[in-house]
């Protein structure tokens, strides 16, 4: 009898452990499911919105902080401004008026790239801090957002998602306009 239960506790325990890493993995899955898809939704908004853009205005803090707000204007003259938020953590859209929709959540590092070509119809990045605002929103020609983002849960490990967009041509948007 004390054999027995002996090996029946033994038995349950390892049940209960199996349990409880299963579930651990479960969480795990669901929040990198859960950025994965708010990463995808953002990144399908993006692209129709830089897909219609005629003219892009960019914003920053200080002439050498990184680009931090993006408004692209469209042909039809509607304005879409999509804004990173560092102390949050998140990447919103605001549609001309209206307020701002939280697309991303939980980013831990942001960056929106903008692209012009060169002299010879060669694509290059722009170094924002090497350009003002003004020769920025003039020479953008393709942008690129680029984030790492993270959920956590007490007792689990993290779920991190690194994502790199295409870089989104904006059609409409004639150089040096």
């Amino acid at each position: 009898m004390l054999v027995s239960t002996a090996l029946s506790a033994v038995i349950l325990i390892g049940i209960l452990s199996s349990v409880l890493f299963i579930a651990k993995g479960g969480f795990l899955l669901n929040n990198y499911i859960e950025m994965e898809s708010e990463a995808r939704a953002a990144l399908e908004t993006f692209a129709v919105d830089a897909r219609m853009t005629e003219d892009v205005t960019w914003s920053r803090d200080s002439v050498t902080s990184p680009l931090t707000v993006l408004t692209l204007v469209a042909v039809t003259g509607d304005s879409v401004t999509y804004t990173y938020n560092s102390a949050a953590g998140t990447l919103s859209r605001a549609a001309g008026v209206a307020a701002a929709q939280t697309m991303i959540s939980g980013i831990q590092s942001f960056t929106f790239t903008a692209y012009r070509y060169d002299s010879e119809d060669s694509v290059k990045a722009m170094e924002p801090a090497t350009y003002t605002i003004a020769s920025l929103n003039n020479e953008t020609k393709m942008v690129q957002i680029s984030l790492s983002a993270i959920r956590s849960q007490s007792n689990l490990s993290d779920a991190t998602n690194n994502v790199v967009s295409a870089r989104f041509v904006l059609r409409n948007k004639r150089r040096g306009t």
